[in-house]
């Protein structure tokens, strides 16, 4: 039972005492009935949104950290060290390499030969497992971050959600005839571990699973492996992408969860302020105030007086009549239950079992009872929990209610300014119509001025020539129906023309086409033979990094390509080079008999 509860309790038990006694009654009314409009208590919690999205990529990212993990990658360390033969434990194949390579160590030669070779000393390997390989100090570096990520966080998050503040305060005046009552109370409550926050599921199921996060994480660093990585050195950004890193699915998803958490810079969650104001206050609240100023005023009255020990005493013998009361209650149940036995003509024994059974049933009753009344108690704190969420929504919709009142009055008022902008628009684009306008029949008054001044000219020109054009005419009749048949000629030609050009140019482009790409084809293989070539070179003199990064597709199908090629040369220049050396032993062999040759015919 937590303290809540506890003061719950016992606030519940001082009610019982003074519900039914008139004159506490009567100072409790008194009491919230007076300056009302003074009344104050209002409450502020803190509702979190939290951004899914960095959840979900820690969580798609753990299911491949953890299969890296289960691999267990590591490398065998060799030890070795000569030891004297006595000290010899176990000989492996090293040890016997070793000893071909020195034969110093065998200083003693067997009698006989059956007898077997005795070394004076053994080369012993001792081969050690070792974790600590680069892609497990990766992942154990990922792990801490992503833990301390995910705690700077969720304990911000819990602390917003856990976070409660109230202001109370109440000032009231009472005066009777016998009694003036002042009372001037404020408090101020600020916490951090408020076991109640605002009820969202939303936020809470994120946070649900925020916390299986970072248990996931915290079991992974308490694998035997993590253990053991976390004895070496942690690596430092930025991170070398090895080959296990680039080509690995595993490592490749953990290093692009690792990509996203180093490059994520905000917080991942927002909140909002969410105040609800009680006052005036209930009916219930203010009698449950009342009650508890009237017992502060009591306590500081009992202090006053110096009757601590008077009221002690009074408790006492209130309680000691309250007991002698109550025994001689139970005397007269008794009496009256020894009464009942005899009328109903059986033992005393008897009756006391049949009221036992009679008390085990209700005894069943009550606690069928009271899990009803725990019901209903818990009914009683939903519908409480509700009606606070309900006035919290209506306090929300009235802000909303708001705000879509003031977009809308922006939205007018930029609508109004649209029309007012548009119409200016309108007549400025008008009035530059007009001008346009003006300035164009000016223009064309002035074109068509200077046209009818050329059009006269051109008529007299015309009319002088129409007479040569029509004895003309009919010459030009006759030369025009010869050109027709021409023209109907040449058109036949020329689609007949147009065909074969077309023919012979689109076979031309498909053959020229053809060998483009066989060209393009052969620069890149040629290219991919020449890399392939300088990677070698490279790796003769000790670069291992290649001349250009092979991880994607379409470079180690390259690099494949340009390895087939390669063998396909060195074949081709072994066979030449081969025929090149038959050729030189050939020819040596017979410079070498046509000398001996000629030595023989000196001699003779």
């Amino acid at each position: 039972m937590n303290n809540i509860d506890i003061y719950y309790r016992a606030f519940k038990e001082y009610r019982k005492e003074t519900a039914n006694n008139t004159s506490c009654e009567k100072d409790r009314k008194a009491i919230s009935k007076s300056n009302t409009g003074k009344d104050k208590l209002n409450t502020i919690k803190y509702l979190c949104i939290i951004d899914e999205e960095w959840i979900k990529h820690i969580e798609e990212g753990l299911e491949f950290v953890e299969k890296a993990v289960q691999e267990e990658r590591q490398f065998i360390r060799v030890n070795g060290e000569v030891v004297p033969i006595e000290k010899v434990k176990r000989i492996s194949k090293d040890s016997v390499e070793h000893l071909a390579k020195h034969s110093e160590m065998i200083t003693h030669v067997p009698e006989e030969d059956t007898d077997n070779i005795v070394p004076d000393k053994l080369y012993m390997v001792e081969k050690l497992s070792d974790y600590a390989v680069y892609e497990n100090r990766f992942l154990y570096m990922l792990l801490s971050y992503l833990r301390d990520f995910i705690m700077f966080r969720l304990e911000k998050i819990e602390t917003l959600r856990r976070t409660y503040i109230s202001n109370l305060s109440v000032s009231k005046k009472i005066e009777t005839k016998k009694r003036k009552f002042t009372l001037e109370t404020k408090i101020h409550e600020e916490r951090l571990d408020n076991p109640y926050p605002i009820a969202d599921k939303t936020s809470a199921a994120i946070v649900k699973r925020i916390e299986n996060c970072q248990s996931i994480i915290n079991m992974l660093l308490d694998t035997d492996l993590m253990v053991q990585v976390a004895k070496t050195p942690m690596i430092k950004p930025p991170i070398v992408k090895t080959n296990v890193l680039k080509m690995n699915n595993n490592f490749k998803k953990a290093l692009a969860l690792y990509d996203y958490i180093a490059s994520y810079k905000g917080l991942g969650f927002t909140y909002e302020e969410v105040k609800s104001d009680f006052a005036p206050y209930s009916e219930q609240l203010a009698d449950e105030l009342a009650e508890s100023f009237l017992m502060t005023s009591f306590t500081a009255y009992k202090v006053g007086n110096g009757i601590e020990d008077l009221l002690e005493s009074a408790y006492e013998e209130e309680e000691k009549h309250r007991k002698e009361t109550e025994n001689k209650k139970l005397e007269e149940r008794l009496k009256r239950l020894k009464k009942r036995a005899l009328e109903s003509n059986k033992t005393l024994e008897e009756y006391v079992l049949l009221l036992d059974e009679r008390n085990r049933m209700l005894e069943r009753d009550s606690e069928e009872l009271a899990v009803v009344r725990q019901e209903i108690t818990a009914l009683n704190h939903r519908i409480d929990v509700i009606t606070l969420e309900k006035k919290e929504l209506n306090r929300r919709l009235t802000e909303l209610s708001g705000q879509i009142d003031e977009k809308d009055r922006e939205i007018a008022s930029l609508n109004q300014k649209y029309i007012e902008d548009t119409t200016s628009l309108k007549n400025a684009h008008e009035q530059e119509i007009v001008t346009i306008k003006a300035d164009c029949e000016q223009q064309l008054e002035a074109k068509q001025l200077e046209f009818a001044e050329k059009m006269q000219a051109t008529i007299s020109e015309y009319e002088t020539k129409f007479n040569e054009l029509n004895e003309q005419k009919s010459q030009l009749e006759e030369t025009a129906r010869e050109v027709k048949e021409k023209e109907e000629t040449l058109d036949s030609e020329i689609a007949r023309r147009e065909k074969e050009i077309e023919e012979k140019y689109r076979t031309d482009y498909e053959e020229k086409a053809k060998e483009a790409k066989k060209t393009a084809d052969a620069a890149v293989k040629e290219l991919a033979l020449v890399r392939g070539e300088l990677d070698g070179m490279r790796a003769q003199y000790g670069k291992i990094e290649p001349s250009t990064d092979y991880a994607s597709r379409e470079r180690f199908v390259e690099l494949q390509e340009a390895y087939v090629a390669f063998e396909r040369f060195f074949k081709a220049q072994w066979k030449i080079t081969k025929k090149q050396i038959r050729k030189q032993v050939f020819w040596a062999k017979q410079e070498k008999k046509s000398k001996k040759a000629k030595l023989e015919d000196k001699k003779s």
